[in-house]
């Protein structure tokens, strides 16, 4: 499997609302114990207003947060103390989903059918 991350982003959002989150970053309820079987190592993509990681083998992913640990502003997402925005280099612990996610509405046109990336939560 392959670590993977995020979905969304564009520079007009709100700061910091769920709605903004949801409109550019894919989350889920957190519940049980995290895990990270897997790492996605690569760099944060902004494309269309929608927040993608694109591997070091150059595969591009959504990804899916635990909705309690990221946040949304005008720079990009907010996830473990760091600000991610375009350009940016990311590791993320996690795996790649078999289901299909809810894609967040600024992904769906053009990115709805990119492989899917869960970040395991913390703790």
């Amino acid at each position: 499997m392959i670590g993977a991350l995020l979905c969304a982003v564009s520079a007009g959002c709100s700061t910091g609302t769920s709605d903004a989150l949801s409109h550019h970053v894919g989350t889920y309820e957190a519940t049980g114990e995290g895990g990270d079987g897997a790492l996605l190592e690569g760099t944060v993509r902004l494309a269309d207003g929608c927040f993608l990681v694109e591997s070091t083998t150059s595969e591009r992913f959504l990804v899916y947060f635990p909705g309690n640990e990221v946040g949304w502003s005008d720079k990009g997402l907010r996830y473990a103390g760091t600000t991610y925005g375009a350009g940016d280099s990311i590791v993320l612990g996690g795996g790649a989903s078999s289901g299909s996610w809810p894609v967040p509405s600024a992904c769906r046109e053009r990115f709805e059918a990119l492989p899917q990336w869960i970040v395991a939560q913390s703790g």
